[in-house]
């Protein structure tokens, strides 16, 4: 079109003109994604659950000969059990214990407050006197300390208001995901047809890469995210402390978390430590840093390496790449970016005949008939 335009005033105001409304029609386009930002991660969220659930349901109809529905409604309905069970078992005492650690935050505080008075005066009887200003403002952190059991209170009755609308979001999801997963057949073929003959093989391979990347990465983080849950309760409770399920369940959910996730899941455990036996709080914190050394630096790695399908070094790689690029979501989901490029170089340097043998053995490598003869048509 441009080329027809001789006068080049003419072609640069063409041009520009051009550009503006691009950018314009962005800028709708980008309102309408935040206008709809909420049911977008709904459908998000569904997209991940069918890809943590699509190997289950395939091996039911694989090994058991069951029918894809049949297969999609025994794993969703011990999905669904397990949450409600979850919810019955796990709930009540949650939300119990967070209201007595509001209720008794005062007392807490003032045990802190005793605790170092009593380290302050055997500093003093060795010789050790710290600077005034020091202990003043250790005093004005002890009663800022003391004034959060309000609000503590407050967000707790409100965690229990949302707890209906979040049960309602997560009927949502686990709704589209059963979709999801019981049209993906028929959503390969659809994607397919309407692929060039020529690059069916590529898409083909490309869509079973995603979908076995990003399913083996959440299945991965989703066990070290129970893993540390479990290793905080059974620390806290040889420690004899209390409120054990609230810090564990905090604890196993900040872990999902890339580099912060790390420090935020150690906060509960720690201070309920200082709260109530400051005495076992070294020993304890040295045993919740040495399981997150040990599930970060040599479980993860392996872990992710053998779901994602790349090498425990690349995983590192990806996930400190991903975060300095994309900052939070780019560490969360860089291994599974990266284990589908990988699969794909890997994919690319195959001859174009053992191309075509490798795609033609993943699922929907077969298109029906009426596909064809749709496409044809």
């Amino acid at each position: 079109m441009f080329d027809r335009i001789r006068d080049p005033w003419l072609r640069a105001l063409s041009i520009l003109l051009v550009c503006i409304a691009g950018l314009y029609l962005a800028g709708m386009v980008w309102a309408l994604v935040l206008h709809l930002a909420d049911i977008l991660v709904l459908f998000f969220a569904a997209w991940l659950l069918a890809f943590m659930l699509e190997p289950l349901v395939s091996l039911l109809e694989d090994r058991y000969k069951l029918r894809r529905g049949l297969a999609v409604a025994l794993v969703y309905g011990a999905l669904l059990g397990t949450l409600v069970a979850a919810a019955i078992w796990l709930l009540p005492p949650l939300i119990n214990q967070l209201v007595a650690i509001a209720l008794q935050w005062p007392a807490y505080v003032e045990n802190v407050g005793r605790y170092f008075a009593f380290w302050q005066g055997e500093l003093a009887a060795r010789g050790v006197n710290p600077p005034p200003e020091l202990w003043g403002n250790y005093q004005e952190l002890l009663q800022r300390l003391a004034a959060l059991g309000g609000p503590v209170l407050t967000n707790v009755v409100v965690l229990a208001r949302s707890a209906a609308a979040l049960a309602i979001d997560v009927i949502i999801v686990l709704v589209l995901s059963v979709y999801l997963v019981l049209d993906a057949s028929r959503i390969t073929r659809a994607v397919l047809v309407a692929t060039p003959v020529s690059l069916r093989d590529d898409v083909r391979y490309f869509m079973e890469s995603v979908r076995q990347a990003f399913g083996g990465f959440l299945r991965g983080q989703l066990l070290l995210a129970v893993a540390y849950g479990l290793g905080t309760a059974v620390v806290m409770t040889v420690a004899g402390l209390e409120y054990a399920l609230a810090a564990s369940v905090f604890a196993g959910l900040a872990m999902l978390l890339p580099f912060i996730g790390q420090a935020l899941a150690l906060v509960p455990p720690v201070v309920i430590a200082l709260l109530l036996q400051p005495g076992r709080l070294w020993w304890m914190l040295l045993l919740l840093v040495g399981l997150q050394v040990f599930l970060i630096n040599v479980v993860s790695p392996r872990l992710m390496s053998h779901t994602v399908g790349i090498h425990p070094l690349l995983v590192l790689v990806a996930v400190l790449v991903g975060g300095k690029l994309a900052g939070v979501w780019g560490a969360v989901f860089g291994v599974p970016i990266a284990g589908v490029l990988v699969a794909m170089v890997a994919f690319y340097r195959l001859t174009l005949e053992e191309r075509r043998q490798r795609a033609a053995r993943l699922p929907g490598a077969v298109l029906d008939d009426s596909s064809e003869d749709a496409h044809a048509a």
